[in-house]
């Protein structure tokens, strides 16, 4: 991905975790409403919107993938950032290849909400399956959730390691 890409990816992730002021407007605190309370079912419904994401890559479930990732969505991890198109195709070339999810689990789970777009930062650990020898594999995600015509997309994520 071209660095000019990312720069745009990242300043619209900036700008949609931004809270607006017009001019003249006092910011008045709202408990009720507060950027950083997450109520019970948006938690459930982005928790399993990420869940569904995972799952699909490594299933290779197209449909899935294309209803969750948005267009525009960009992975980022140590090989680099990636397109949704290259995000297929690694879900494609993973499936074709024999891999397969046997476990996934996801520890210290934070999430802040700004509107309709919601952070989570997470560790994880996945149990992999390839060829008849199964691997864990552990790291560190950031992900980053958009609520669009009720549903939870996945347009950017980054894994790193622990």
């Amino acid at each position: 991905m071209s660095p000019r890409r990312v720069l745009l990816v990242t300043a619209a992730v900036a700008v949609a975790a931004t809270p607006v002021r017009l001019a003249g407007q006092r910011t008045v605190p709202n408990a009720a409403q507060s950027p950083d309370t997450i109520d019970a079912a948006t938690r459930t419904a982005v928790l399993a919107a990420r869940d569904a994401i995972w799952r699909a890559w490594f299933a290779n479930d197209t449909a899935a993938l294309l209803r969750l990732l948005p267009r525009s969505s960009t992975a980022g991890g140590g090989n680099g950032w990636e397109t949704r198109e290259e995000i297929l195709a690694g879900a494609r070339q993973s499936y074709a290849a024999g891999r397969r999810l046997v476990g996934l689990r996801f520890a210290d789970t934070r999430m802040h909400r700004n509107g309709n777009v919601v952070s989570v930062l997470s560790t994880y650990t996945m149990d992999l399956e390839d060829q008849g020898r199964r691997t864990t594999v552990s790291g560190r995600a950031s992900e980053v959730f958009v609520l669009t015509n009720g549903v939870w997309e996945n347009p950017f994520w980054y894994l790193g390691d622990r």
